[in-house]
C-alpha cells in the first residue's frame, strides 16, 4: 500500500475551512462519534501495531471485505482476502490528525484517487444517500453490486432483492431484453447511452406506468479495462405524459383547423388521441340539424346521439358506425372520469358550445391499467372545446351551404343550345366554391350561340347571390348583342356597382368575379371571345392540335387594371372550346387526359367529356363546332332603290318556298323582309345586305338587315294620321324576337320568328 503522510491539500497547507486537512474532513474536533475521533473520511483505521481497530461500510464496498472478517486482525491479513494490486490502487494510508496534530498511533486508510479521501468517500456517500437519479453499480457479469436509495425508491424493492442479482430479473417488469443488449453493447464498446427511455410498472406504484431516461457508463481500471457499468435513471413520467397531451392537443389543431364536416371532425379528434392519451376511443354527434343562432331556431328536443367515429375501427365493445348512443348524463356539461365502465377506465367528455349539445367522445384504457388523471380531464376538456367550435363552424357551414343550394335552385341549365352547329356538355359540382361558380349556353341572333364561365371570390350565400346577379347581368348583356370586350366592360361596372352595395351593407370583403366570355358565329366560322381574371381557356383544332393559351391573363371584374384581353379565332366546324372556372396549368393530367380525350373521340360529347373532367374545377363547359348546311344560308345585295323592296320579296318567297315552309309563315317573313328592307333603303347607308338563315335545331328563321348606318331604328307607334313610322313596330308584332347588333362598321337588325313544317 502507498503511504503517506496524511491527505495534503494543493498548496501544502492545512485547510481548516471546508477541505479534508490535518484535522480529518471537514474540520473535525474528535468529537462526533467513531469517525470524527479516528479522522472523518477514513474509510478504515489501524492502531500502532498496525491492527484494524475500525472498518466502515464505506471500506466494505470499497474493498469488498467484511467488517467482521477483518476487524482486530492485523492489516497485512488484507493480502489474503484482497488482490495487492487492487489493494494498492484501491486504498492509501496517512496518519490521522486530531484538533491539528497528529493522533498518536492511529493510522486511516483513504480512498486513492486524485481527491483527497474524505472528499472522495463524502461524494461517494452523498450520490448514493442523497441523489435524485437512481444509480446502479453492475458488474461485467450484469450483476447489481449497489443501489443507492432513489433507486430503491422508485424500484419500490428493498435493497436486499436488488443487490447480488442479475441486472436482467430486477427488471423483468421493465423490458428486460432490449435493456439486456444495450448493457452488454456499453460493456463491449465502452461508448455510454443517453437518455434511453425505458417504461414499466414497478412495484411502488403497479397501476401507472413509469417512463425512465437511462443513462449507461462502463467503469474502467487504469488500463482500461472494463470492470463494471453504472446506469442512472430519472423518472421523466410527469415530462413525458405533458408532452403525449400537448402532442395529443397540437394534432387535434392541426387536423381539424380547416375541417368543414362535423363528421371529419369527429374522427379525427377519435384518431389522435389514441394511443397517447387512450386505447380506444368513440365519438358520436348529435343529428346535423340546421339550427343555431343564425337559423333563428332553437335545438330540437331530445335529439338523438350517433357514432360517427371509432378509433381503431376494430376497437372491442365499441358501438357501431351510425348506431344510436345513450348520451351518458351529458347534462354535467364537464368530462368526467368512470373508473369502473365496462371496457377499463374510460373518460366522458360531451362536446357542448354555448349550451348546445353536438356530441359525446369517450375515451378507453381497456389495454392497461393505468387510471385517468386530472390532467387527463383538463386535456379532454380542451379537445372537446376545440372539436365543438369546428364541428359548429362545419354546422353553420352546411347551412349556409344548404341555403346557397336553395338559392341556386335550377339556375343553371342543361347545356341546351339552341343551335344546330354547336354541341355542348358540362360539368357543374354545387360544392365549396361551387356555390359561387356559374357557366351558361344563351342562343343569338343569327345562329350564334355565346358561351361563357364565371366565378366570384368567395363561397356562401353572399357569393350565391353576387352569382345570380352577376350571371342575370350577363344574359341582359348578351341580348345587347354586344362585342364580348364591350360585354366584360359593363358586366365590370355592374360588379363594382354591386361591391359598393355591399360595402354599404356592411360586407368588408370586396366582390371581385372572373369570367369568360366567347360568341360562336357558325357562319363565319370565328369566335370572339374575351378574358376577365384567369380563368383557363383552351381551343382544339379540326387537325388534333391544341391552342393551350388563346388569351393573355387580365385582372379581374371590379378590380383596377388595364382593358380586358379579347381575341377573334377561327373556328371552322370540328373545333372545339373548352371553359373552366379556375386556373389550372394546361399541362396538368387532367386537361391533358381532357385533351387526348376530345381529340377526335368518336361518340357523343357529353360521355367523353364526363369520363375526363378535371376534378378540381367547380365547373366547365366544352363546345364543339359542327358544321352549317350551306342550304340554310341565303343572303343578297340590295341596291339602295324603294324599286329593290320587291325583289327582295320575290327572294324570300322562293327561298322560304325552297325551305318547304307554310303559307303562314312565308306571309310573317315576306312582310318583315319588306318594311326592314325599305327602313334601311330610306334611313341606312348602304352598302344594304339581306340575309335570312334557317335554324332547324329549334326551328326558327331569322332575318337580318346590315347596313353602314350609325344611326339606331326607333320602335314607336305611330299616329292615326302619320304615313310611316310603323314599319319596326309590325315587324316587331309579326316576330318572336328582335333586335339591333353592332357591327365594326355600320348595324345589323335583326328578326327572329318561329315556323312549322
Amino acid at each position: 500500500m502507498a503511504e503517506r503522510e496524511g491527505p495534503p491539500d494543493q498548496d501544502g497547507r492545512d485547510d481548516r475551512e471546508g477541505r479534508d486537512g490535518p484535522e480529518g474532513p471537514n474540520g473535525s474536533d474528535g468529537t462526533e462519534g467513531p469517525d470524527a475521533r479516528e479522522g472523518r473520511g477514513a474509510v478504515a483505521v489501524l492502531d500502532e501495531r498496525g491492527v484494524v481497530v475500525d472498518w466502515s461500510r464505506a471500506a466494505e464496498r470499497l474493498l469488498g471485505v467484511d467488517r467482521s472478517r477483518i476487524l482486530g486482525r492485523p492489516v497485512t491479513d488484507l493480502l489474503t482476502l484482497v488482490d495487492a494490486e487492487a489493494l494498492s490502487e484501491g486504498v492509501t494510508v496517512g496518519p490521522v490528525y486530531d484538533g491539528g496534530k497528529v493522533k498518536p498511533g492511529r493510522w486511516g486508510l483513504w480512498p486513492a484517487g486524485p481527491l483527497p479521501g474524505g472528499i472522495r468517500s463524502g461524494v461517494l456517500e452523498a450520490v448514493f444517500t442523497q441523489s435524485p437519479v437512481g444509480l446502479h453499480v453492475v458488474d461485467a457479469d450484469l450483476r447489481v453490486l449497489r443501489v443507492n436509495s432513489a433507486a430503491v425508491g422508485m424500484r419500490g424493492i428493498p435493497e436486499r432483492e436488488i443487490v447480488g442479482r442479475p441486472f436482467i430479473e430486477v427488471y423483468e417488469r421493465w423490458t428486460p431484453q432490449p435493456i439486456e443488449s444495450t448493457l452488454r453493447q456499453v460493456l463491449a464498446t465502452g461508448v455510454p447511452v443517453f437518455d434511453r427511455r425505458v417504461a414499466g410498472y414497478p412495484r411502488a406504484d403497479p397501476l401507472r406506468e413509469h417512463i425512465f431516461a437511462v443513462s449507461i457508463f462502463r467503469l474502467e481500471d487504469d488500463a482500461g479495462r472494463p470492470l463494471g457499468l453504472v446506469a442512472s435513471a430519472v423518472d421523466v413520467t410527469a415530462r413525458e405524459r405533458a408532452r403525449d397531451r400537448l402532442a395529443v392537443l397540437h394534432l387535434v389543431h392541426e387536423r381539424m383547423g380547416l375541417l368543414l364536416d362535423p363528421v371529419r371532425c369527429a374522427r379525427e379528434l377519435a384518431r389522435a388521441v389514441v394511443p397517447l392519451l387512450a386505447d380506444t376511443a368513440t365519438v358520436a354527434l348529435t343529428a346535423p340539424p340546421l339550427y343555431g343562432p343564425d337559423a333563428g331556431l332553437p335545438p330540437p328536443p331530445d335529439e338523438p346521439l350517433r357514432c360517427v367515429a371509432v378509433w381503431p375501427p376494430d376497437a372491442d365493445e365499441a358501438p357501431e358506425v351510425g348506431a344510436e348512443v345513450c348520451p351518458e348524463d351529458p347534462g354535467r356539461g364537464v368530462p368526467y372520469i368512470d373508473q369502473e365502465a365496462t371496457g377499463g377506465p374510460t373518460l366522458v367528455a360531451p362536446i357542448v358550445l354555448r349550451g348546445v349539445l353536438h356530441g359525446i367522445a369517450r375515451f378507453s384504457r381497456p389495454n392497461r391499467p393505468d387510471p385517468f388523471e386530472d390532467d387527463d380531464l383538463r386535456l379532454a376538456a380542451d379537445l372537446v372545446a376545440h372539436t365543438a367550435v369546428c364541428v359548429d363552424n362545419a354546422r353553420r357551414y352546411e347551412h349556409s351551404h344548404a341555403v346557397a343550394l336553395a338559392l341556386q335552385g335550377n339556375l343553371l341549365r342543361g347545356g341546351r343550345t339552341g343551335s344546330s352547329t354547336l354541341e355542348t356538355a358540362h360539368r357543374y359540382l354545387p360544392t365549396g366554391l361551387g356555390t359561387g361558380a356559374w357557366f351558361d349556353v344563351i342562343p343569338l341572333s343569327g345562329s350564334r350561340v355565346a358561351l361563357t364561365v364565371g366565378h366570384i371570390a368567395g363561397f356562401g350565400p353572399d357569393a350565391t347571390a353576387a352569382m345570380v346577379q352577376l350571371r342575370s347581368a350577363v344574359q341582359a348583356l348578351a341580348a345587347l348583342d354586344l362585342d364580348p370586350h364591350d360585354l366584360l366592360a359593363r358586366l365590370d361596372d355592374v360588379t363594382r356597382r354591386l361591391d359598393e352595395e355591399r360595402s354599404a351593407a356592411g360586407t368588408e370583403e370586396p366582390l371581385t368575379a372572373q369570367c369568360v366570355y366567347a360568341v360562336h358565329d357558325p357562319v363565319t366560322e370565328t369566335c370572339a371571345i374575351a378574358r376577365a381574371g384567369r380563368q383557363t381557356v383552351l381551343v382544339g383544332h379540326p387537325d388534333g392540335s391544341w391552342r393551350t393559351h388563346p388569351l393573355e391573363e387580365t385582372t379581374a371584374l371590379g378590380e383596377e387594371g388595364p382593358p380586358f384581353a379579347a381575341e377573334e379565332i377561327p373556328l371552322p366546324a370540328g373545333s372545339t372550346l373548352v371553359l373552366l372556372s379556375g386556373h389550372a396549368t394546361p399541362a396538368a393530367p387532367p386537361l391533358a387526359d381532357l385533351r387526348r380525350h376530345l381529340t377526335g373521340a368518336p361518340g357523343p360529347l357529353a360521355a367523353t367529356v364526363l369520363d375526363a373532367l378535371p376534378a378540381d374545377q367547380a365547373a366547365v363547359l366544352v363546345a364543339r363546332t359542327l358544321p352549317l348546311d350551306p342550304a340554310d344560308v341565303a343572303d343578297w345585295d340590295i341596291t339602295p332603290e324603294l324599286s329593290s323592296v320587291a325583289e327582295a320579296r320575290r327572294r324570300t318567297m322562293r327561298q322560304l318556298d325552297d325551305w318547304g315552309l307554310t303559307e303562314e309563315t312565308a306571309f310573317s317573313v315576306e312582310l318583315i323582309v319588306s318594311e326592314l328592307v325599305t327602313n334601311a333603303i330610306r334611313h341606312g347607308t348602304p352598302p344594304i345586305r339581306l340575309r335570312l338563315i334557317r335554324n332547324p335545331a329549334d326551328s326558327t328563321v331569322t332575318c337580318e338587315i346590315s347596313d353602314n348606318g350609325a344611326a339606331a331604328p326607333q320602335l314607336r307607334r305611330a299616329r292615326a294620321a302619320d304615313e310611316g313610322g310603323r314599319g319596326l313596330f309590325i315587324s316587331g308584332e309579326l316576330s318572336d324576337r328582335w333586335g339591333v347588333r353592332w357591327l365594326g362598321e355600320g348595324k345589323t337588325v335583326w328578326t327572329e320568328i318561329s315556323y312549322s313544317e
